[in-house]
């Protein structure tokens, strides 16, 4: 049972090392009453009910690379916590990733937090078998009614705590895109943040009891590239077949997971180390997230999770075609006029949308930028007025929450005609 807390017990270690430290803190006790969660980053609320918060999110799970320089000492007395001495395979080993978030409603609260947390986790660059022993004993007695102290009294804590040894937490410092694709992956606000690797933790499997049960080797799969199938044509739309690059991507079952979705997706071509699948029609143009999820045929046919990929993400553009009506002069030689925009996908009520017009000359070309207004429901097509236009011929695109409309090619030099309006 302790090998099944052993990651649990390192997030609540981590959450009672903050807390503990905000006691003591006198800046952070400046900020006033905060509290300190372990939560996804969408559960936490913001704006109107946002208040002084620490959170620590554990969003990633990977495989430690270095699991076979464990010396045979250690999974020897790894084997004897386990009550598996007969076990000579080493142990898995898990690196744990986290993303420490700070909220706060008022100025500089946030960022008071964020700089406390990442001083307070510097300071404690390992976090040893005696701290873990004891910060558990006391979280499982403080709060008897939460669902981890309930688990730890089934289990001897210094037994856990010298499975687990000793944390080596680390920061991981991300690039702006690498921040981007974490943030839109979890589709909520963003919010000042770190990420935090702890390494390692090793789980070992028990000796099973029944004869009947198999020890499967890890076996999860991992997208490393998502990307349109045309090698022409890079941009991804509806009806584009995706194309997911990656290792061990073939599984018992392989389905596919988009967004938030509950229902899998059926690929139409799985390979181990390639997956196709074609873009549905009803998915919005904006960033999503896919995942690779492997299903078993367990008894009596149900199909059972075994194991899922890690979250990737890519984005689905607009297509449009436009047409210009209600043309009528504004003085200073320019024009008003409302252009009819037509989208595939169809545009959600909330979604942000930028009207981009470029007019097609080599002489002093202008630009301009629309910002329309909100819908009260999802829609295909918007008519979006335009005022003070210079007159002349435009490249038409829009932006649907950041994803741009891509445009066509006219010839081999590599000009763009379409999509195009004429304000006359």
């Amino acid at each position: 049972m302790s090998n099944v807390l052993s990651i649990a017990a390192v997030t609540a270690v981590l959450k009672v090392l903050l807390e503990n430290g905000l006691v003591s803190d006198p800046i952070a006790a400046s900020v006033g009453d905060v509290i300190v969660t372990a939560l996804p980053p969408d559960r936490i609320s913001v704006e109107a009910d946002e208040r002084a918060q620490i959170n620590l999110f554990l969003y990633q799970v990977t495989q430690n690379r270095n699991v076979d320089w464990v010396s045979q000492e250690f999974r020897s007395r790894h084997s004897r916590i386990n009550g598996n001495a007969s076990s000579q395979s080493p142990p898995l080993a898990l690196d744990l990733h986290y993303l420490l978030t700070a909220y706060g409603a008022k100025d500089f609260q946030a960022e008071l937090l964020l700089g406390y947390a990442m001083h307070l986790l510097h300071k404690t660059p390992a976090i040893t078998s005696d701290i873990i022993e004891n910060t558990l004993i006391n979280a499982s007695t403080t709060n008897t009614s939460s669902a981890f102290s309930q688990a730890v009294a089934s289990v001897s804590v210094p037994d856990l705590a010298e499975q687990i040894g000793q944390i080596k937490l680390t920061p991981e410092f991300f690039n702006m895109e690498e921040t981007s694709k974490l943030w839109s992956a979890l589709q909520t606000h963003y919010r000042p943040s770190a990420t935090y690797l702890a390494s390692m933790v090793l789980i070992e499997s028990s000796k099973p009891e029944n004869s009947e049960v198999y020890i499967m080797p890890l076996s999860q799969p991992t997208i490393e590239q998502v990307m349109a199938s045309a090698k022409t044509e890079q941009t991804i739309v509806t009806g584009t077949t995706l194309v997911i690059r990656g290792k061990r991507l073939r599984g018992e079952i392989t389905r596919i997971r988009l967004s938030h979705r509950e229902t899998l997706l059926v690929p139409h071509d799985v390979k181990e180390t390639q997956i196709s699948l074609l873009i549905p029609s009803d998915l919005y143009a904006s960033v999503q997230t896919i995942q690779v999820v492997h299903l078993t045929m367990g008894n009596a046919g149900q199909t059972d999770y075994l194991f899922e990929s890690n979250v990737a993400a890519f984005v689905i553009h607009p297509t449009i075609t436009a047409f210009v009506a209600q043309v009528e002069n504004s003085g200073d030689n320019l024009r008003t006029a409302e252009i009819t925009v037509k989208f595939q996908p169809k545009v959600g009520k909330a979604q942000r949308v930028v009207l981009l017009l470029n007019e097609v000359s080599v002489n002093s070309p202008v630009a301009y930028s629309f910002l329309v207004a909100q819908r009260t429901e999802d829609t295909d097509a918007i008519t979006i007025p335009v005022k003070n236009v210079k007159p002349g011929t435009y490249i038409v695109r829009v932006q649907v929450d950041g994803a741009e409309s891509p445009l066509h090619k006219k010839n081999q030099s590599g000009a763009y005609d379409l999509p195009q309006v004429t304000i006359l």
